[in-house]
């Protein structure tokens, strides 16, 4: 079963934030490029089975369904949920964020 991801363009402006911060605040376009990949490859696992990802460890986003992929060798996850056919991706964060207050924003 093929699955229907749904990107908010909230997700779109936490991606190009970050993008930005590593390319202009470290100088480091390979980090950015690996982000970039890693979403991408977290993306096409959702279609292909959103299920594969572990449940959020968080209580609170746990309770409401969210799930989380983090990307490779990275600090960043993915919040997520899914809905029947429809996979609502809802966030992108570091681990040093406090990400529950923003997921459910």
């Amino acid at each position: 079963m093929a699955y229907n991801l749904i990107i908010t363009d909230r997700v779109d402006e936490l991606i190009d934030e970050r993008v930005s911060y590593l390319l202009l605040k470290f100088k480091n376009p390979q980090a950015a490029t690996h982000l970039m990949n890693g979403i991408s490859e977290i993306y096409d696992r959702m279609e292909d089975n959103p299920y594969q990802f572990p449940d959020s460890k968080d209580p609170y986003l746990l309770r409401r369904g969210y799930k989380e992929a983090y990307v490779p060798d990275m600090d960043y996850k993915m919040v997520f949920r899914i809905d029947g056919s429809d996979v609502y991706v809802v966030g992108l964060f570091h681990d040093l964020e406090d990400y529950v207050s923003k997921a459910t924003e």
